[in-house]
């Protein structure tokens, strides 16, 4: 927390509550809406709140609508005991049936982080109305992570499906309407488990630039905003002494390579030459005027999961060596890079062309319009050769994005990167017993990641979700989502 106010007496009842985020969510459905704080995260746990909070404090999880999960002595079987009246805004109580229900529904739409449960999940029972037993098979040391993000978010068996689903959950607020690029507002529920909020109504609005973030915030515009990866902007809007909740998110800022066959990233020579030739300080020279996290290594230094392995160097003879290598072999040195037009990743842009160029690649950057253009070309169609995008490792949830990201099977694998050591270390991972064992394995990792180049890093982004001096009581949690039952102003 940055600059942490004092303590401001008995919460008053306050009318409405803004917040500014990136983007609104376009469907307010966990299995189709990632639960991550800059696209939707709080807005999802305004609807249904979270099974397990992630404490940053601790970095532990905690229970929130469960009232403990526990794990057996052999680690292969979790216990979820359930909150006793909780009850969805449909009136309907969440017991053991609707958590199953709505497990499987998640699962059935492959939802975010759906094929790493099916992999490692074998059963879960109904053991009775107020408990859940989840037997693995496999270990999974850091399994309540899930349970903090979208399997966690439980939608009412009365909800429905496609055209006529409804965001009906367990959350403090319900929905009262939205309008596609405008606004999402919610009211507050009088039956909420854990009180009625102290907001009357809570109104989400998209400000993509977090520029346009601070300016918003210091007009009174908002209550809370969500600034992301525009360093400047939130070290003045730190300077200004607006409170909130400061995040790094490792290799926020990554090039993406396209690893499939038929690409040039398909040859590691050329993958490694991009990485070789490549300066995060001069990239973040020309992109964050010098005041960002550049780096190359997986997790920035500031993380716990940070290990002694560092990124590859910059290195431009040596990546010209191996330019020169696979040119012999016929590849003609031409990369397609996928940027976006604002002028932070345009500038980004122009600094990999110019690096790039330099060591012997000729570099066509292809404009993409907005950020749904990225997605589609690169996350949905890989239709790429390089693309300035992010892999995003939460420090809450790190074996959750690296599975994501390297899995030879995963869904979310989007540069097609396919290598049985490295699914052997990502199953290390997620068996590892301690922290000290997990950052050892994230150390083999990254030397693994080194020697194979399924992408290059080249900056951590900030993250800071502030708020005005007087709001007080936001709730942090995985992935910079905010639960906001307890916030007010006054």
């Amino acid at each position: 927390m940055v600059n942490e106010q004092e303590e401001s007496g008995n919460p008053v009842g306050t009318e409405q509550l803004s917040f500014s985020t990136q983007s609104l969510a376009p469907v307010l459905d966990p299995a189709k809406t990632t639960a991550r704080g800059e696209n939707g995260g709080s807005e999802l746990a305004a609807a249904y709140d979270v099974l397990i909070r992630y404490d940053s404090d601790t970095n532990e999880f905690q229970p929130r609508l469960a009232e403990s999960l526990t794990q057996e002595p052999e680690g292969l079987r979790w216990t979820l005991k359930l909150r006793p009246g909780v009850r969805f805004s449909d009136g309907t109580p969440l017991d053991a049936d609707a958590v199953l229900r709505s497990f499987n529904r998640y699962t059935a739409a492959k939802g975010d982080g759906a094929a790493i449960w099916a992999d490692a999940v074998e059963t879960t029972i109904a053991v009775d109305p107020q408990t859940v037993e989840i037997k693995l098979r496999k270990p999974w040391t850091t399994f309540p992570s899930v349970l903090a993000l979208g399997y966690g978010m439980i939608v009412a068996p009365s909800a429905g499906e496609g055209e006529t689903f409804k965001p009906i959950g367990a959350g403090p607020f319900v929905l009262d309407h939205y309008s596609p690029n405008e606004e999402r507002v919610f009211t507050a529920r009088d039956d909420y488990w854990n009180g009625k909020p102290n907001i009357a109504r809570l109104r989400f609005i998209a400000l993509p630039s977090s520029r346009q973030n601070l300016e918003t915030l210091g007009a009174n515009g908002v209550d809370i905003a969500f600034l992301r990866g525009y360093s400047a902007a939130i070290y003045d809007t730190i300077d200004k002494g607006f409170p909130g909740y400061f995040n790094i998110l490792n290799s926020g800022s990554t090039q993406l390579v396209n690893n499939r066959d038929g690409r040039p990233g398909a040859d590691v020579r050329v993958r490694r030459a991009i990485a070789l030739a490549l300066d995060p300080k001069v990239i973040d020279q020309r992109g964050e005027n010098g005041v960002g996290l550049p780096t190359k290594a997986l997790f920035d230094e500031r993380s716990q999961w940070s290990t002694d392995i560092q990124g590859l160097p910059y290195d431009p003879d040596a990546a010209r060596s191996l330019l020169d290598e696979a040119k012999t072999d016929g590849y003609d040195g031409t990369l397609n890079y996928v940027a976006l037009e604002d002028p932070r990743s345009k500038s980004i842009g122009l600094a990999v062309q110019s690096l790039l160029q330099a060591v012997g690649f000729t570099v066509n950057i292809v404009p993409a319009n907005n950020a749904g253009d990225i997605v589609r070309k690169v996350y949905a169609q890989r239709d790429y050769d390089m693309a300035l995008g992010g892999i995003g490792l939460y420090d809450s949830i790190p074996f959750v994005g690296l599975q994501g990201t390297l899995g030879s099977t995963s869904s979310s694998n989007f540069s097609g990167y396919s290598n049985p050591e490295m699914d052997a270390l990502l199953g290390h991972l997620q068996a590892a017993e301690s922290d000290d064992a997990f950052r050892q394995i994230l150390g083999q990792i990254q030397t693994l990641w080194n020697e194979t180049v399924p992408s290059v890093p080249t900056s951590a982004l900030m993250i800071f979700v502030a708020w005005q001096k007087d709001v007080h009581g936001v709730v942090p949690t995985a992935t910079n989502i905010m639960l906001l039952d307890k916030a007010w102003r006054g």
